[in-house]
């Protein structure tokens, strides 16, 4: 089907450009000026007398170099800048006009500015980078600032290594942003490259040969330049399209080929533990002790600190007063208040990711399949999260956290979107799993019947006035 839909675009696209030709040789044809609107035959000579002569390469060469060496120079500079003013808020405010005002003057401006100041040589470079810098900046920086803090959060929890953690977490995030900026850059950017060409008069480039056909009034040299622009540009742009299709494989670690032995679980312990967020304070001198190797069920209504709590003991927040002590081993597998899938991956990826960085691809696959046979997901490996319902979503969240080895498993509403009878199949199995792993759980809930079959501790959390 998209080999016909391919073929069929291409058709489409030889059917336009031939009737194009053909409207021009009407018009020439009517017009009778050979010298002023040639012939389609005279012109397609014209092309091919340029293949022979010494400058045609040179020309080509010299433009392509100056396109490419613009927009690496302008992508590296743009990803520095993005992830300053993404940090910096006071500084892209700062910044933002001056990046307007790049993108609003007139490339004409920039090159009649750069004739009196800089060499010519260098010009169509410059021109490049001005065109094409405040647009990528751009798309990047709302690309930076629009990443989700969840997935980011769940790659520190599981910690995923820094190459797949550029790969799959943020690069698919900037991917839209990043490629929508370069679309419009490179297209920009080229024209204001061949204009600084023509301008500058460079001793090579494919404007400086347009230049000099329309100074000697070779109109047939002129067009036939302007065609293998048109060309170039075209190639440039396949060539980012094609490089949207590009994807990763996770990497793996070259390392253990089998699950390391755990250290024994520790306790963990609240001492006078409060936070509040702004004005809203949702945990007030909360002390406890979590034993190792107990499950424990956390109740309390919406917005009493449950996922606060959960969050305060595996360190992604700090109490503003009191500490929670827990040794510096222990290792936290999560299942967060939302799924936090990858969208790209499928569901075995999802669950290996984090595996990646801890074993070989066999190994890690193998466990993670181990794991979803736990939450009765083995038959949807090679689904995509957008192909499965919210309660699967959440089984494949689950199933991430029991592959992961872990001491301490901390569950925020673990079984949110799963029916009764397969909620207690799959606390049953887990229950049977912690007995063997001795891991301790610690899981919030708001269904009193999940609480009194899953935890051997049940906790409940005082609401704050």
């Amino acid at each position: 089907l998209y080999f016909r839909r391919t073929m069929k675009k291409g058709l489409i696209s030889c059917v336009s450009v031939c009737l194009l030709l053909l409207i021009w040789q009407l018009i020439a044809s009517s017009m009778d000026q050979p010298e002023l609107i040639p012939s389609v035959p005279e012109l397609i000579k014209a092309l091919f007398q340029l293949f022979g002569t010494d400058t045609f390469y040179k020309s080509i060469s010299a433009t392509i170099l100056r396109g490419i060496s613009g927009i690496i120079l302008s992508l590296g500079a743009a990803v520095m800048t993005a992830f300053l003013f993404a940090r910096y808020e006071l500084l892209y405010e700062l910044f933002r006009p001056l990046l307007t005002i790049m993108r609003s003057v007139p490339v004409i401006s920039f090159i009649l500015l750069a004739l009196i100041f800089l060499d010519p040589e260098g010009i169509p470079l410059i021109i490049a980078f001005l065109t094409m810098f405040p647009l990528l900046t751009e798309n990047l920086t709302i690309g930076i600032i629009s990443l989700r803090p969840g997935l980011s959060l769940m790659a520190a929890q599981f910690k995923i290594n820094r190459k797949n953690k550029l790969i799959h977490i943020y690069y698919p995030q900037l991917k839209p942003f990043l490629f929508s900026g370069l679309a419009s850059a490179t297209g920009f950017g080229w024209r204001a490259i061949i204009m600084g060409e023509v301008l500058s008069q460079c001793a090579f480039g494919i404007g400086g040969e347009m230049k000099r056909a329309q100074l000697f009034i070779s109109v047939p040299e002129l067009i036939a330049w302007t065609v293998i622009a048109v060309l170039i540009s075209f190639l440039f742009d396949k060539g980012i399209s094609r490089l949207t299709l590009v994807t990763w494989n996770i990497q793996y670690s070259n390392g253990k080929p089998e699950k390391e032995e755990l250290p024994h679980p520790c306790p963990i312990e609240a001492a006078d533990v409060t936070f509040q967020y702004d004005d809203t304070k949702v945990l007030s001198n909360f002390s406890y002790t979590f034993e190792p190797g107990i499950i424990y069920g956390i109740k309390a209504p919406s917005g009493s600190g449950k996922t606060t709590l959960l969050n305060l003991l595996d360190g992604t927040l700090k109490p503003i007063e009191g500490k929670i002590i827990s040794h510096r081993e222990e290792k936290f597998a999560v299942v967060f208040q939302e799924p936090e899938l990858l969208s790209h991956l499928t569901v075995l990826q999802n669950i290996c990711l984090p595996l990646a960085s801890l074993y070989k691809q066999t190994y890690a696959e193998q466990e993670a399949l181990t794991a979803l046979r736990i939450v009765e997901m083995e038959t949807f490996t090679e689904r995509y999260p957008n192909e499965l319902s919210y309660g699967q979503q959440q089984r494949v969240a689950l199933a991430r956290a029991l592959a992961y080895p872990s001491t301490v498993m901390l569950l925020d509403e673990p079984f949110k979107g799963l029916d009764k009878p397969l909620a207690i199949r799959i606390i049953d199995r887990i229950i049977e799993r912690q007995t063997e792993y001795k891991c301790t759980v610690i899981f919030t809930s708001h269904n009193q019947e999940e609480i009194e079959r899953f935890a051997s501790v049940i906790i409940r959390l005082p609401i704050i006035n």
